[in-house]
């Protein structure tokens, strides 16, 4: 049951579709589990160097909409496009940083590029390599035109389609390598080593230290305006001297036009080391990975890589870079990717929800077996109690027959009134702090003690100084208590104030008062046991003094009540 519940949860199908100069539009469903290209099919779709972007959106929509229905794809299913590159590059920024702000950086650096001086730009990243310096981590990012993506979500809601993600082919080319299998020597050696992408306007080297990538360099070339040898020649002695700065162990040639063959660059390249080529073009003798079913077999030879990267998003390579990785219609709807008894399986939600009823059903009849035996065990006990608890009914008789003294239990007195003192002593320290302990310039407003474990003390200073004095003779006379200052407000000195504590020996050359409390709880906590506000009054454990009284009343009264210890 487990078998088969894991093949049928083995992985979402998610169709790779990638656009390639020269090669056209590719769409893989690929089975990563056999490592077989479930449906293949390509279309022509023209691209443009000049503004970095799709020649024609109708061309496309028509070409990916004749892939879908000739591959027999199912509606609604989910779709990742690569497109050619369009900008590349690192960021070091603080780790500390939120996500928010690492696109407002991205968003900063991009716009330095011509392209998105005019256009608006979308990028994705991902961590790229560990920094000794752990208050900062390097990312690397790619970004398209926003306008250009969201033609493409609405184009592929049209197909029938969910985008779930655009990414550049760099990224996905190295995850297509990954794929098929040619990166295992040197990511268990943890070798270092170079990618070597030659497209129709440029070639691309990507350096990485086992799977981190370090450097990636874009030289454009103009492969058509040279002659066959010319055009060998000049990506060969421009490539050869920018690898001299690498220390690779083995080198990737992968080409993806029809004007140069990767078999021949090898041979004319400047490198001493393991050169292992891929052609995705006229070149290419057979498929990179067995293709089940297609439209037209002649086209699978010159499979790209980006496509097979496309379609096999989930790797253990931490190279994803998806611009639309935020957008909520990305959700694949997997939580993590994992390998059980050989078999790669996707943790989805479907999956877990399966296996939530497989336990329960399991637990069910664990608790029902417990649940049996518990039954018989217990019939039995009660029996052994029944027996058990009529010899103690006569021993009982017997000790009830036999006693002739009381037992008196003897009450300690003393014990007693040392517990109340005990419990008393906080508030019979802070009582006499209100005597003994207030600074001469600090009038109380407010006084409430319960049973020395809540205190609140509220009421005005002419210093900060003087309320801190208050406060750590407070602290001495109990000093395990845990009262804090948890109010302090300024409150300006004028002629309201003046004629409002007049009566009291406040220095009138002061501009400014302070209001503060002292607690350890809340007057929220207090206030329904408050009397009003107009008299004082004393009630249990709650003391409350009148607040200062306004302008032309009577304040002596008040002076009085609040007046510091001298």
């Amino acid at each position: 049951m487990l078998e088969n519940l894991l093949s049928a949860s083995t992985q979402k199908q998610v169709v790779g579709v990638a656009l390639t100069p020269g090669i056209g539009l590719e769409a893989i469903i690929y089975d990563r589990n056999k490592n077989i290209a479930l449906k293949y099919g390509r279309k022509k779709v023209e691209y443009n160097f000049s503004t970095r972007e799709i020649q024609d959106y109708v061309e496309f929509k028509t070409a990916l909409s004749d892939l879908m229905r000739e591959m027999n794809v199912a509606p609604k299913s989910m779709a990742y496009l690569v497109l050619p590159n369009v900008y590349f590059d690192f960021i070091e920024i603080p780790s500390s940083i939120a996500e928010a702000e690492i696109r407002t950086a991205l968003l900063s650096k991009a716009e330095e590029f011509y392209l998105f001086k005019k256009e608006e730009p979308i990028s994705g990243w991902c961590n790229v390599v560990n920094i000794n310096d752990t208050s900062q981590k390097r990312l690397a990012y790619t970004s398209f035109q926003k306008n250009a993506v969201d033609n493409l979500k609405d184009i592929f809601s049209d197909v029938g389609l969910q985008l779930v993600g655009v990414e550049s082919s760099y990224s996905a080319t190295i995850r297509g390598l990954y794929s098929i299998g040619l990166l295992d020597d040197v990511l268990s050696k943890k070798d270092s080593w170079t990618a070597m992408m030659v497209n129709t306007n440029s070639f691309t080297l990507l350096y990485f230290d086992a799977d981190n990538l370090l450097e990636c360099t874009e030289v454009p070339i103009a492969i058509k305006s040279f002659s066959t040898e010319e055009a060998y020649a000049a990506i060969s002695s421009s490539a050869s001297q920018l690898l001299d700065n690498f220390s690779s162990s083995k080198l990737y040639i992968i080409s993806q036009t029809d004007d140069i063959c990767a078999e021949v660059l090898k041979r004319q390249m400047q490198f001493d080391k393991d050169i292992v080529t891929v052609d995705s073009n006229k070149y290419a003798k057979k498929p990179l990975i067995d293709v089940m079913q297609s439209p037209d077999f002649n086209k699978a030879n010159a499979m790209t890589l980006s496509a097979v990267g496309a379609s096999n998003i989930k790797t253990e390579l931490n190279l994803l870079i998806n611009v639309m990785a935020d957008d909520p219609s990305s959700n694949l709807g997997v939580y993590f990717t994992t390998s059980i008894m050989g078999t790669v399986v996707d943790v989805t939600s479907e999956l877990v929800a399966k296996l939530s009823i497989i336990l329960a059903v399991i637990c069910l009849l664990v608790f029902g077996a417990i649940a049996l035996a518990c039954s018989v065990i217990n019939s039995s006990a009660e029996e052994n109690i029944s027996e058990i608890s009529s010899e103690i009914s006569n021993i009982d008789k017997i000790i009830a027959a036999e006693s002739k003294e009381e037992v008196v239990e003897e009450i300690d007195m003393n014990a007693i009134i040392d517990e109340i003192a005990q419990t008393n002593v906080k508030a019979i320290k802070y009582y006499d702090s209100i005597a003994s302990d207030i600074p001469k310039n600090i009038w109380l407003t407010q006084y409430y003690n319960k049973q020395g474990d809540k205190i609140l003390v509220a009421g005005v200073a002419e210093s900060i100084i003087d309320i801190y004095e208050y406060y750590k003779n407070l602290k001495i006379v109990s000093p395990e208590s845990d009262i804090k200052l948890t109010e302090l407000k300024v409150l300006a000195y004028n002629e309201n104030t003046q004629s409002l504590f007049n009566g009291l020996s406040i220095n009138t050359d002061k501009t400014r008062l302070y209001t503060f409390e002292i607690s350890n709880t809340t007057i929220d906590n207090i206030v329904s046991q408050q009397a009003p506000k107009d008299k004082a009054v004393n009630e249990g454990d709650i003391i409350v003094k009148p607040a200062p009284p306004a302008e032309g009343e009577n304040v002596e009264q008040m002076a009085e009540q609040v007046k510091p210890a001298e």
